[in-house]
């Protein structure tokens, strides 16, 4: 855990630590900047363990842009689970970072939303990308929040944020539901599955849900496979199983299969980057 960077591999080894009894505070006090999925699985990680065992992050976290956007918005992923939330955003400005919380389908056809994704398709084009692209990926941020609130079962809001820079154009959408596996399983045809590795795999090729396959899917093939042809990175965890996916190396259909520790629910990350866009910075 040499990193000062808060990224998604560093909460799978600090949850690794805190399982075996290892502290954790100096590394975590030592973290100079975070990744946009990092910061949101970390604080599934703290909800999970019911922040017993996490602390929480430093002010050089919290004052980064993507630590500011979360702290705006209270939400029990997040960096605050209380207080009001910032004042409501009429304006379709492009904004660097936000985040929104959404607990219900109506959420998903309200002013707010509207405004938000919207924001995040200008947000898009505005560092570089083409409005084609900006649709995409406003497209794939609306069907995975969907599938969050329609499938998830969570107890706490999904939290849903995104990250724009030049060149680069990324989202995470989180819930600490039932996860991928339990709800496939809910249905006879997918009763075999074991893995939640594999019931994520299984989503990905055949857009199946606990309703049955080709019973509306979870999107990923139709809007995930356009965009990995963008320079995407693409990140799906649930339980035990994450794949990811890489445009310029990696076939959608196979990504590279892991096996954190386990983590409620479902998130999901979605990086596009133009072909020449800087990485100076990890986007996961």
């Amino acid at each position: 855990m040499a990193s000062d960077w808060l990224t998604t591999a560093m909460v799978e080894e600090l949850h690794r630590a805190t399982s075996n009894g290892s502290p954790v505070r100096s590394v975590i006090g030592g973290l100079r900047g975070t990744t946009l999925p990092g910061i949101v699985e970390y604080g599934c990680l703290r909800w999970a363990l019911r922040r017993a065992d996490l602390p929480a992050l430093p002010q050089a976290v919290l004052s980064s842009t993507v630590g500011q956007a979360l702290g705006e918005v209270p939400s029990a992923l997040g960096v605050r689970s209380s207080g009001p939330p910032a004042e409501p955003i009429r304006r379709l400005d492009c904004k660097s970072a936000e985040f929104i919380t959404i607990s219900t389908e109506g959420d998903l056809t309200n002013e707010a939303w509207e405004h938000y994704s919207i924001r995040f398709n200008r947000s898009a084009q505005n560092a570089g990308f083409p409005r084609g692209v900006g649709g995409e990926l406003q497209a794939a941020l609306q069907e995975m929040a969907e599938n969050a609130v329609i499938h998830s079962r969570s107890e706490v809001s999904v939290l849903v944020g995104y990250c724009v820079k030049q060149g680069v154009a990324q989202f995470c959408v989180a819930d600490v539901g039932i996860g991928i596996l339990e709800s496939l399983r809910e249905c006879p045809e997918f009763q075999h599955l074991r893995l939640h590795a594999d019931a994520i795999r299984e989503a990905l090729r055949d857009g199946a849900t606990r309703f049955g396959r080709n019973r509306g899917g979870l999107g990923f093939r139709a809007v995930f496979k356009a965009l990995v042809a963008n320079w995407g990175l693409l990140r799906f965890r649930s339980g035990t199983g994450s794949i990811t996916m890489d445009g310029s190396g990696l076939t959608a259909d196979e990504g590279v299969v892991e096996f954190p520790p386990a983590l409620p629910g479902f998130q999901v990350t979605i990086s596009c980057r133009t072909s020449d866009a800087a990485q100076t910075e990890p986007l996961l």
